[in-house]
């Protein structure tokens, strides 16, 4: 057990297991979140050969009545524990409610504990062994270049899901967070779109993607939950997704989900049961959200400062010096957040050769335009290719609905999705998209567009899309009867997002863009997964699905 004084005057802490204890863990918790001079991240690292039992483990804490409450909360996310590494996270207490705003702005609101918690085999996931040794009992060792805590500013370039996600990420870990973005208000990019649906991806052969998506889900779920209003800002109602030829990915889950991982693979993902049709597939934990509430959210902390009409077009790098930390250790020289960095770079952001912001660090988070704010930060002037993907959804009111409509009970999604009965500023709402075009880079609104929204509802929800042709057969009329709303989402060539250090630049300029179609599910994770690496912390993901995001993959 650590002792609490062992920790005390640390910004963040790891605690290891080699075989995860679930008494001992509780226990940490309750000093942890128990003693006033905690740090104020805990990390715990664990391995367990099997899964974690929800019943199982409440009633080994039975016993100990002052575990009790956080036994529940660690119950309430013991499902969908397949092998691989799992970052459960959980408030300062047993009390997982959503903060209301009086607490959110409390400093012990953001007390936060991460459980990284690898099931399976030793044999079956050697990386685990390497995670041990790089995170043992103790600091947090961020990395030789991380500026010192003094110097903890940076700038974001974008104010959408992976923009406020990794303002969100760093602010909780004291960074002070400047977030500029060109529209005048938060989420005016892809992020505005009105509703979308979060849905783990699933292959046969459980590819990076499938993995990185249920990593992603976990971590939307737990966020939602913790900022947003059930049922008006978003709902867990579980999506039916199809899987329709042509048009989706072949295939549905892996073998092993039907033999020896059926139980705890059903949490994610199943066969949908009758009357749905054969080609339908059940996500218990699917979602549907409405991002720009989200983003609000993840954007109301003190240490974050956001500024609208921000039309940043260069980046510049005024300093580039080299400091020496010291050489006599000292009780706060020995806590790596009170280390000074051995280079530091200063950088100005800039709108017509007027300075917006200055800080440390940069992310650039926006969309199709971080290609363009890349190049004038690079030695040679080259940036990644990102190509813009624009979307177009349609939507109309519930109230103007045909009696007796067919309405699928949960979301639907396969090809394009459909969600009914969502708040908007009008009343009740249905929506069905979105178009995925790789020619028009802007987003302006197309009528062909919405007879394409059609034909996709057509192939998903055949009765429901019969129930409104009436209303797609207004679109272009003087009083339309079906809206619509378009954004422009970016991606890069292998379709996965480009997350790290920006190369063939000085220290200092990082991204968090191209998250495709997948920015609902993905967006959150990788603002997690840069701010894990830049505090060296234990990664949120396996090391392996890490490298995949990198985004100095391309270089040459």
């Amino acid at each position: 057990m650590t002792r609490r004084n062992a920790w005390h005057g640390c910004n963040s802490w790891c605690h290891t297991q080699a075989s995860f204890d679930e008494l001992a863990f509780l226990a940490l918790w309750h000093d942890w979140a128990a003693d006033a001079a905690r740090p104020a991240h805990l990390h715990v690292v664990a391995h367990t050969t099997q899964p974690l039992k929800a019943d199982a483990l409440l009633t080994t804490a039975a016993a100990h009545p002052e575990l009790l409450s956080f036994a529940q909360q660690l119950a309430d996310q013991c499902w969908g524990l397949l092998p691989g590494i799992h970052r459960l996270r959980f408030a300062l207490n047993g009390d997982a409610r959503r903060h209301t705003t009086a607490t959110s702005q409390n400093s012990h609101s953001h007390a936060r504990l991460s459980l990284t918690l690898c099931v399976g085999q030793h044999e079956d996931w050697p990386e685990f062994a390497d995670v041990l040794r790089a995170h043992p009992t103790g600091l947090c060792t961020p990395p030789v270049d991380a500026p010192a805590l003094s110097e903890r500013t940076v700038t974001i370039i974008g104010a959408g899901i992976a923009g406020a996600g990794t303002a969100r990420a760093l602010a909780e870990r004291g960074w002070q967070v400047t977030v500029l973005d060109a529209g005048d208000a938060p989420a005016a990019g892809a992020s505005g779109l009105p509703v979308g649906v979060v849905a783990p991806h699933t292959s046969h052969d459980d590819s990076g993607v499938s993995r990185l998506s249920r990593a992603g889900l976990r971590l939307m779920e737990q966020t939602m939950r913790l900022l947003l209003t059930e049922g008006v800002d978003w709902g867990c109602t579980g999506v039916r997704e199809r899987r329709l030829p042509g048009k989706t990915r072949r295939g549905g889950v892996p073998l092993s989900w039907l033999h020896e991982h059926t139980h705890t693979a059903n949490d994610w993902t199943h066969k949908a049961p009758p009357p749905a049709p054969d080609d339908a597939y059940w996500h218990p934990h699917g979602a549907w959200l409405r991002p720009a509430q989200l983003v609000r959210a993840l954007l109301n902390h003190p240490n974050i400062r956001w500024q609208g009409h921000a039309k940043v077009d260069a980046l510049k790098c005024i300093t580039h010096e080299k400091h020496k930390a010291s050489n006599a250790p000292t009780p706060q020289t020995t806590n790596p957040d009170h280390l000074a960095n051995t280079s530091a770079s200063k950088w100005q952001i800039l709108q017509g050769g007027k300075v917006l912001a200055e800080s440390s660090r940069v992310v650039l988070a926006a969309g199709p335009g971080s290609a363009a704010l890349i190049a004038t930060a690079t030695e040679d002037g080259c940036a990644p290719h990102i190509n813009p993907l624009r979307g177009q959804v349609s939507w109309g009111l519930m109230a103007d609905v045909p009696a007796g409509a067919y309405m699928p009970a949960t979301p639907v999604n396969g090809n394009g999705s459909f969600v009914h009965n969502i708040t908007s500023p009008d009343g009740p709402a249905w929506y069905t998209g979105a178009t995925y075009d790789r020619i028009n880079g802007d987003a302006r609104l197309l009528d062909a567009d919405h007879a394409e929204n059609l034909e996709r509802l057509q192939a998903l929800e055949p009765d429901t899309a019969a129930a409104l042709a009436p209303l797609f057969a207004t679109v272009g009329t003087d009083a339309p009867r079906v809206h619509g709303w378009a954004g422009v989402r970016c991606g890069v060539h292998d379709r996965l997002p480009m997350t790290g250090r920006v190369p063939n630049t000085p220290e200092g300029v990082y991204m968090n863009a191209a998250m495709g179609s997948r920015g609902l599910t993905l967006g959150l994770l990788c603002g997690e997964l840069l701010a894990a690496q830049w505090h060296g912390e234990p990664l949120p993901i396996e090391a392996r699905l890490a490298k995949f995001l990198d985004a100095t993959r391309f270089k040459k």
